[in-house]
């Protein structure tokens, strides 16, 4: 056996900022690669070892090895994505508060990353769960057994019936809307096999379009919370699942639902043309007359107006009155909708005249207009907002806006209540890590519950 088959793994040593404890990670060399330089002498560009290093990064300081690592200048990175090279000088160097998550957008495309990596998003939940877990949910949304020609499922004598999967279903919606992730992501992988089973034993009978529904709802929820949880492509899978089953049931309302969870996906993914143009044309084909007098189709209109805003205001483009006309001219058209629907629940959603508030806020801060943000929150009755996590949502756009106006303290003060509420939520929001870390930066004095929160999101507090 030659020396080189039994040396032992090369050893990675993590590069900390001063006054960290220093640590290394074990990791065979893959072949064909050099062994570790001496002393002194740098690692080749072109090696991955550098990609170990970067959890510990900040933004900006993770934007510089990206760039570095893609051989880019400043300025060719600039003129790639559209964006001042200032904003990337100052980005790297820690000066500057903080960026639109659209120019961050533009700053992955170019470097062809996916917006996540980026930011630093984890991509797992806060802790194990006691069964399923992200893993076990890949493996029932991308069963193989899925796909045409490769069915090896029969009939399902014992598969469970709509009042057996109906309480299953409620508590799935429980620990959604109040961001227990890890519960949730439990759950959902027996949840989607059970209803694979159900909708088998129901083809053809009295049950049919009630359990194909019922898997529709269940796939917009493990879409939903795989795009919070970085998991795009599961999530994009699992989307596109919901529409077929919406298809089956004969549900349109449903379907409106899927395609606003599809736009939500596609925001995750960076893809903001998209994302507006799905919603906007699908409220377009479902836009109700006056005289339908339905609330439920005057909110589930509304709600796909309301992605289409959002996504208008992400608009992965150049910064443009267009953009911005869009945006706000969707928002009020969700607003006469929700006149005319008044706060109602449909599908398992809810719109109304606070959640046009709530939306509205969120594009301010989307089109960097942090004062008009703040405005238009003071006019939400966040009462009237029927889930924790939508309060929750709105509460973190409130935190940014203050921040982008020089309010630290408040901003502060609004993050660490939503990590005392909903600590699993906020660990998976990228708006949270972005505004600590802006904080961070700025900070007069150490202050110890900020960094305590900023390693629960990821954020270096040391960088």
């Amino acid at each position: 056996m030659s020396a080189a088959a039994t040396a032992p793994p090369t050893r990675f040593e993590l590069v900390r900022p001063a006054g960290r404890a220093k640590g290394s990670f074990v990791c065979p060399m893959p072949a064909g690669l050099p062994r570790r330089p001496a002393p002194g002498v740098p690692w080749p560009k072109d090696l991955l070892a550098v990609v170990y290093r970067m959890a510990d990064l900040s933004v900006g300081k993770r934007l510089a090895r990206l760039r570095d690592i893609r051989d880019l200048t400043q300025e060719q990175l600039a003129d790639r994505a559209g964006v001042s090279v200032d904003t990337i000088r100052r980005l790297e160097q820690g000066t500057q508060r903080g960026a639109r998550i659209a120019t961050y957008q533009k700053l992955a495309g170019a470097l062809d990353i996916e917006l996540a990596r980026l930011l630093g998003q984890p991509t797992m939940t806060r802790s194990l769960a006691p069964d399923g877990g992200v893993i076990a949910l890949r493996a029932a949304i991308q069963a193989p057994s899925d796909l045409p020609g490769l069915d090896v499922c029969g009939a399902d004598s014992d598969a469970p019936g709509p009042d057996d999967l109906r309480p299953v279903m409620e508590q799935a919606q429980r620990h959604y809307r109040r961001g227990q992730f890890t519960d949730l992501v439990g759950m959902l992988p027996g949840l989607v096999t059970d209803l694979k089973a159900a909708t088998r034993e129901a083809e053809g009978g009295p049950d049919h379009d009630t359990v194909w529904s019922m898997s529709a709802a269940a796939h917009i929820i493990v879409a939903d919370v795989a795009a919070q949880l970085g998991q795009t492509d599961l999530a994009y899978t699992a989307v596109e699942r919901a529409m077929h089953a919406t298809a089956r049931a004969g549900d349109e309302l449903r379907h409106a639902l899927a395609v606003s969870t599809l736009s939500l996906v596609l925001l995750r993914q960076g893809r903001w043309s998209d994302a507006q143009q799905v919603a906007t044309r699908r409220a377009a084909e479902i836009e109700p007359r006056l005289s339908d007098r339905d609330p439920e189709k005057f909110a589930m209109f509304g709600i796909l107006l309301l992605s289409g805003a959002v996504s208008a205001a992400r608009a992965n483009r150049d910064e443009s009155d267009s953009t911005k006309d869009d945006a706000l001219t969707f928002l009020r058209q969700a607003e006469a909708a929700a006149a005319l629907s008044g706060a109602v629940r449909v599908r398992g959603t809810a719109f109304g005249p606070a959640s046009v508030g709530m939306q509205a806020t969120t594009v301010q801060v989307s089109l960097g207009h942090p004062d008009k943000a703040l405005a238009t929150a003071s006019g939400v009755n966040l009462d009237e907002l029927p889930w924790k996590i939508s309060r929750a949502r709105h509460r973190l756009d409130l935190a940014f806006a203050r921040y982008q106006t020089h309010d630290d303290e408040g901003a502060r003060d609004v993050l660490l209540t939503l990590d005392e509420e909903h600590p699993e939520w906020l660990t998976h929001q990228m708006l949270a890590a972005s505004t600590v870390g802006g904080l961070l930066e700025t900070e007069r004095r150490r202050d110890r519950d900020l960094r305590k929160l900023a390693v629960r999101l990821g954020v270096d507090p040391a960088a």
